[in-house]
């Protein structure tokens, strides 16, 4: 038996092609973008107007209510969308381990950090602006790196601001570094099944 071997062109028009393939699969992904994007925009401005305006002692529990709702959207979506989609990829398993992982380290940071001596803010962003970073890295999404240097400097801000300014930062942030480039993401994902 004779086995054909690739040429190196073949072996880059493969590789390219799995590439494309997954940056598809995760275009399709749009929803989470969009979904937690929108979260934190109306839990910052939330937890803000509760602060600002009504003075309401534990505004803070905004943000375990409404991102719980979040979370558990979000793992129903995945399941349904796992009975949908049968194959694994592996930028969409290194996806799921990285954003599964962010998710862990900012609860448990959420936990024991005092948030009286370090800026919330500062932190969520900062987490943001890496896992944005190597998600857009990896599928070369742009938007999502842009978005992830925005949300650095955002984080910088933040940390010289009171507490209330920063959530509006942070709000600002949501909308320019999440909820655009989910938009994007959808345009390119409805463009993409048009042409398919």
């Amino acid at each position: 038996m004779k086995t054909s071997e690739f040429s190196p062109e073949e072996g880059l028009k493969v590789i390219y092609e799995m590439i494309q393939t997954a940056k598809s699969n995760i275009g399709r992904n749009y929803f989470y973008s969009l979904l937690f994007g929108y979260l934190v925009l109306v839990t910052s401005l939330s937890d803000y107007v509760l602060i600002t305006f009504f003075h309401y002692p534990a505004h803070y529990l905004v943000w375990p209510v409404l991102m719980g709702i979040g979370v558990f959207t979000a793992v129903v979506f995945a399941i349904r969308q796992k009975k949908i989609e049968h194959h694994k990829s592996f930028v969409g398993t290194f996806m799921w381990y990285l954003w599964s992982g962010w998710l862990i380290s900012f609860l448990i940071l959420m936990v024991f950090v005092n948030i009286e001596y370090f800026p919330v803010t500062t932190l969520a962003l900062s987490m943001w602006g890496l896992a944005f970073f190597v998600s857009g890295g990896v599928i070369g999404f742009r938007p999502w790196i842009i978005g992830a240097v925005i949300a650095w400097a955002g984080a910088i801000i933040s940390f010289f601001c009171p507490y209330t300014v920063g959530l509006l930062i942070e709000a600002g942030v949501a909308l320019i570094s999440i909820i655009i480039p989910g938009y994007i993401l959808r345009a390119q994902s409805k463009k993409e099944s048009h042409v398919s």
